[in-house]
């Protein structure tokens, strides 16, 4: 296991290999934090879900392990903690300890079936102030996006960015799927609040055209340098018109 932490980052990463060759055990890592909370939010696709931290009631004891996505976190209004995943997705919380499961050694399907080398990277990272104020969604996602490197040596510039959303996350940017030369714009709000905010460009941007999930428009064009809005939790889709 190598534990890194880079230059300026407030993330600690665990990159591990395991070779794993056992049966009926269940590995996991726990990180206790001095953090007070009842509830732990746990990350889904586009957003979160908060779960009970403590076993009071029987079917608390019955969701003794939980799913999530790139990361689990304890927080309150003035301080929180997360720890993250790139390919961990059970995680259990019991009062201020968050615990990831690794490895596990089930005896069904086949009593060997998780045996063999694994390789994966978690992460612990934690911030002051709220999670609406605390960078943890974009920490989930530099774990688990490595940026792409190309040859060459193009003018710098932003293909898309977002102004004044810092909660609000570009999710994809694709061709239009009717083949007619638009780009698809997906978006969505990650920490539950209510949010205004503006799409940045550098490229020749005509018009931007409201869509649901299956890129049909469903609201009148506006200009890119339009105030858009988007609801706590809510994935928004825009069909981009470029100039020719």
């Amino acid at each position: 296991q190598i534990v890194s932490l880079e230059s300026g980052a407030i993330r600690v990463e665990f990159d591990t290999t395991a070779s794993w060759h056992e049966l009926h055990r269940l590995l996991k890592v726990s990180f206790p934090v001095d953090v007070t909370a009842t509830e732990a939010v746990n990350e889904m696709q586009f957003g979160y879900v908060k779960r009970p931290t403590h076993r009071s009631r029987a079917y608390d004891k019955d969701r003794f392990e939980v799913c999530n996505h790139r990361y689990t976190a304890l927080c309150d209004e003035g301080h929180g903690a997360a720890v993250l995943n790139d390919c961990k997705y059970g995680v259990s919380m019991l009062e201020n300890a968050i615990n990831l499961t690794l490895l596990r050694a089930a005896a069904s399907p086949e009593m060997a079936a998780d045996n063999g080398t694994h390789h994966f990277t978690y992460a612990f990272t934690a911030w002051e102030g709220s999670l609406l104020e605390s960078p943890v969604v974009r920490e989930g996602y530099e774990l688990n996006v490595s940026p792409v490197i190309a040859t060459g040596t193009p003018a710098r510039r932003s293909f898309f960015s977002l102004e004044g959303g810092g909660n609000v996350v570009i999710d994809t940017v694709k061709r239009a799927d009717d083949e007619s030369g638009d780009l698809i714009l997906r978006l969505y709000e990650s920490k539950k609040a209510d949010t205004y905010f503006h799409i940045r460009s550098d490229l020749p941007v005509e018009t931007l055209i409201p869509c649901d999930l299956l890129e049909t428009p469903v609201g009148r064009a506006a200009a890119l340098k339009a105030e858009l809005h988007v609801r706590p939790f809510e994935v928004s889709t825009y069909r981009i018109k470029l100039r020719e």
